[in-house]
């Protein structure tokens, strides 16, 4: 080979190295930047979903996929997303890339198996978990996912096989013995579920509940002498032992034996070691077995233990209920009310239960006292300052009671009921009505329209007044309608249509709704009289008139107008 041939090999050859390493230079540099614009959005996205900009955030997490289409932790967070947005099949699919990238990654895993528990896949969940226990030392918790799943899919073997290796990795537990009780009891292998409970016992000699739990094993079994037997054994020791008399209890309950029920279920129900729930639950299951037997023990029984000195609070309100049920004197349930919110003052069934009775009983003076108290820890109650302002009006105090309203129209929100808006409105006007207040009282009736245009009693009410002030007659006349036609029979309405029409001088069609007042009502009070004499005299039946005019002053209007009226036998207009 010449020497120029030599040397051109050797210029291709560095040639050719220069180009590879250039090359790789390029795709180095590249993969680099790749990383970093992916790190750089990844950071953006995640301020975005901390700012809740949850369409920045996906649109983001899109752009680092594109960018780097094999990045688990994009996948992960995509994954979120898409469970969230319904796209269950491309969530799935991420979660599975990611766990077979990174099989040792525990917190894919269990999204994974999050996937499958929230999809009910729990075939596939238990494939998780399997594959998990091969990928990590700590294998409590997957263990016990584990014996969930089996125990769920109804695989009693499998479960106990997991409960005995989560016993061999922590040792013997009450818990895992009760889960395997469980177990063998769906499996019907009594044999083995007692084996497992005396383990219980020789674990703990000095723990009388796995005695008991023995017992209501064989009861559930069918030995009931072997269960008897157990129970008995447990109350030789302790006789006030609670879980021994709760079995007892539920055994006699089981046989239909009335009075051993009674008696041990009479002394459970006053043990001191027994917790609030379960007494109360206890309880109320006591009333529903005795009621149809011996009401009158129940009633006995439950005064018994409104007097203990332990949980008052739950004892009480269960009593309450009773006493509500059998619909007993409110002076007998009051003091219970009210030993109630001595120990708990914001009971709120227990406040309202008062301010009911006080509704009830109309004692005014009561019912400001206990809406006042009801006032301090829900304030935002309507209903309260409704019936608190209507008992202060009650008790001659009307500018108090349109204070009262007014500060519960301050509570309003856009939640609140529309009904209830339209009543506080109405008594409100009613009230103005009669401070002689008209234009307040009508802006109030307005305000109750809004938020019922129905309302019934703002519609006949403001017609009358209406009439009443000459002012706004065939508005007047629209709303009186409305009334009669929903309720064709109502003397009230029919009273109001039939003066609307006078005023207006259509005097036959108002004697037509007054002639049906007349045949609907008997008892009539002076106003009705009064109008009645009015209508006739002006449809020229001037003796009918007299007999409603005196019939009015019978009634109690002594007016020195209407006395005109029957002594010149001639109508005479208000003015």
């Amino acid at each position: 080979m010449s020497r120029r041939t030599v040397f051109m090999t050797i210029l291709l050859w560095v040639a050719c190295i220069t180009f590879v390493h250039a090359q790789s230079s390029v795709s180095l540099t590249d993969s680099l930047e790749r990383a970093r614009a992916v790190d750089y959005y990844y950071i953006q996205a995640r301020n975005c979903l901390e700012q809740s900009e949850y369409d920045k955030y996906y649109e983001l997490l899109e752009h680092c996929h594109a960018l780097d289409p094999e990045s688990s932790t994009v996948m992960y967070d995509l994954s979120s997303v898409y469970r969230v947005m319904g796209k269950d099949s491309l969530a799935h699919e991420f979660l599975i890339r990611i766990v077979e990238k990174e099989p040792s990654n525990q917190h894919y895993n269990r999204a994974l198996l999050n996937f499958y528990a929230a999809t009910g896949d729990k075939k596939s969940a238990v494939e998780v978990c399997e594959s998990m226990l091969k990928n990590t030392t700590s294998k409590s918790d997957i263990y016990i996912t584990l014996y969930s799943l089996y125990s769920e899919l109804g695989d009693n073997l499998k479960a106990i096989e997991v409960l005995d290796k989560l016993e061999t990795l922590e040792g013997r537990s009450e818990e895992i013995a009760i889960n395997k009780l469980k177990q063998y009891m769906l499996l019907q292998d009594s044999v083995k579920g007692i084996e497992v409970i005396m383990q219980l016992i020789a674990d703990n000699p000095d723990d009388s509940r796995f005695r008991t739990l023995l017992g209501d094993t064989y009861n559930f079994l069918g030995n009931s002498a072997a269960a008897l037997e157990q129970y008995n054994v447990v109350l030789a020791e302790n006789e006030d032992d609670t879980y021994a008399l709760m079995s007892l209890s539920t055994f006699y309950a089981g046989s239909d034996n009335d009075s051993l029920y009674s008696e041990y279920t009479e002394r459970m129900l006053k043990s001191s070691g027994l917790d609030a729930a379960t007494r109360t639950n206890a309880l109320i299951g006591y009333i529903n077995y005795k009621m149809p037997i011996d009401s009158v023990r129940v009633g006995e029984f439950l005064k018994e233990m409104s007097e203990l000195q332990y949980d008052e609070l739950e004892i009480a309100e269960v009593y309450v209920q009773y006493l509500m049920f059998i619909k007993e004197k409110q002076e007998v349930i009051i003091p219970l009310l009210e030993k109630i919110l001595a120990i708990d003052p914001e009971k709120r069934a227990a406040m309202l239960q008062l301010l009911g009775f006080a509704i009830e009983r109309e004692d005014y003076e009561a019912v400001v006292k206990y809406a006042d108290n009801a006032l301090m820890y829900i304030p935002e109650m309507l209903e309260l300052y409704f019936y608190k302002g209507l008992s202060l009006y009650h008790l001659g105090e009307k500018e108090k009671s349109i204070e009262t309203y007014k500060k519960g129209l301050e509570r309003r929100d856009e939640n609140s009921s529309h009904e209830i808006l339209s009543v506080i409105y109405t008594t409100l006007g009613d009230t103005y009505h009669d401070l002689s207040m008209i234009d307040e009282c009508i802006q109030s009736y307005d305000s109750a329209l809004v938020y019922n245009p129905e309302n019934l009693g703002v519609l006949n009410n403001y017609a009358y007044y209406l009439t009443l002030e000459n002012r706004e007659l065939q508005r007047a006349l629209e709303m009186s309608h409305k009334t009669v036609v929903a309720e064709p029979e109502n003397a009230t309405y029919l009273d109001t249509y039939a003066w609307v029409l006078f005023t207006l001088g259509r005097y036959e069609e108002a004697k037509a709704y007054m002639d049906k007042l007349l045949v609907l009502e008997e008892e009539r009070d002076a106003v009705v009289y009064h109008h009645a004499g009015d209508i006739y005299a002006k449809c020229g039946d001037i003796e009918h008139a007299v007999e409603f005019w005196v019939k009015a002053v019978e009634k109690g209007d002594d007016s020195k107008l209407l006395n005109r009226k029957i002594k010149k036998r001639k109508y005479y207009k208000e003015r």
